[in-house]
């Protein structure tokens, strides 16, 4: 770890930094190398074995507040890489001081959107271009992150930028075409509503008509009985008249035979 650290130093101050210093105090914490150039300062912690996410964020923000300005983290490769501000190395004691990143390096992709890179770097080409700062943290979303070229950055930035301005036309054509949806919604509703008094209207109108039909029924049914109780009636005169007529007959008989009875008895 010491020879790691020692060789951090080494690097940084061939790379151009001004100051480097190995195991320093720091505010609350103590920096395994902190490195300065110009009002810029770096704080990195090496860790062999793979850091406890909490506790790594809680020091990272806790130099942070003490002045770094930006902070790396160098341990072995795996998903905390995204997690945090780190490097993944594949050996700590690699021979010839040769450390290989294997995690936590992005790259541009297709698109200009920077994602994880496939090949391993040099940490020797990782000082010297975070020195230079030509390298530098960036979020990849709200989640992780990682370390890549500024001109990687700035291309993603644009094509984030140009996402941003899509998905907001896209938003306003959306919002546009849910006014127009919602004013043709009210129309409909307006349409309908008349529509629905109308009904309820002819409703009351089809409902009097019934009610009319059903008192005109009415009446004809009282004016049917009337009008049989008048044919029986009529029908029951008749029938008295003609017995009448009958009996009429008959006397007429019985008086014209009578008188010819006396008219033959004379």
């Amino acid at each position: 770890m010491q020879r790691l650290k020692f060789w951090l130093r080494g690097r940084l101050l061939a790379a151009g930094a001004e100051d480097v210093q190995v195991d320093v105090v720091i505010g609350a914490q103590t920096s395994d190398v902190l490195w300065r150039k110009g009002d810029r300062t770096g704080a990195i912690e090496v860790s062999s074995a793979p850091p406890e996410l909490a506790r790594a964020r809680r020091i990272t923000a806790e130099l942070r507040a003490a002045g770094c300005g930006e902070v790396l983290w160098i341990c072995p490769p795996g998903f905390w890489t995204g997690q945090l501000p780190a490097l993944g190395i594949d050996d700590f004691a690699a021979d010839g001081c040769e450390y290989r990143v294997v995690g936590g390096l992005l790259a541009s992709g297709p698109g200009g959107v920077v994602a994880a890179r496939q090949s391993a770097g040099e940490l020797r080409e990782f000082m010297t271009g975070w020195v230079a700062g030509e390298i530098a943290f960036g979020c990849r979303d709200e989640h992780t992150g990682g370390w890549a070229m500024v001109t990687d950055w700035e291309r993603h930035t644009r094509t984030q930028a140009a996402v941003i301005a899509r998905q907001r036309q896209e938003l306003t054509n959306q919002r546009a075409a849910l006014a127009l949806a919602r004013k043709a919604t009210r129309d409909k509703t307006k349409q309908l509503m008349r529509l629905t008094h109308r009904l309820e209207r002819a409703e009351v109108a089809a409902q009097q008509q019934a009610d009319d039909l059903a008192q005109t029924r009415r009446q004809i049914a009282d004016h049917n009985r009337v009008d049989a109780t008048l044919r029986l009636t009529v029908a029951s005169q008749k029938s008295a008249i003609l017995h009448w007529q009958l009996i009429t007959w008959f006397a007429v008989m019985v008086i014209i035979t009578f008188i010819a009875a006396g008219l033959v008895l004379r």
